[in-house]
């Protein structure tokens, strides 16, 4: 037969045990992600308040990407509308969609168009 001391002991040691155990499952969640870079162009859809509800960005290869509006996603989507944008920070995908969650964002400067090259003068025979 168990004694009160002997069920103080096992409740300790179960409830030592599911706390190990808890912090192992969730360090395995918490591993950091890789910092990436993505540039593309930045679309921002608002509500009928004229309220940011969903920013995007697609990049150069097509691939659509939704902001994660946090602070920083708003601030993307409010400063950079319809803008080329290189944005740094962490991509998870859910659902087959990939999420970025923005670290920083910079305007990209587009590419000036090269000048065609003159057309050389008809030569006379």
């Amino acid at each position: 037969m168990l004694v009160k001391k002997d069920l103080v002991k096992l409740a300790i040691l179960l409830i030592a045990g599911t706390a190990l155990l808890s912090s192992v499952c969730f360090a395995a969640e918490e591993a950091p992600k890789a910092v990436k870079v993505v540039q593309g162009v930045v679309t921002v859809t608002k509500d009928a308040n004229n309220v940011i509800n969903k920013v995007t960005l697609t990049a150069k290869d097509k691939v659509v990407y939704n902001i994660t509006l946090d602070e920083k996603g708003k601030e993307l989507g409010k400063t950079m509308a319809s803008k080329e944008v290189e944005v740094s920070g962490t991509i998870s995908k859910e659902a087959g969609q990939e999420t970025i969650t923005v670290m920083t964002f910079k305007a990209v400067e587009a590419a000036p168009v090269p000048k065609p090259a003159p057309k050389p003068a008809p030569k006379d025979e």
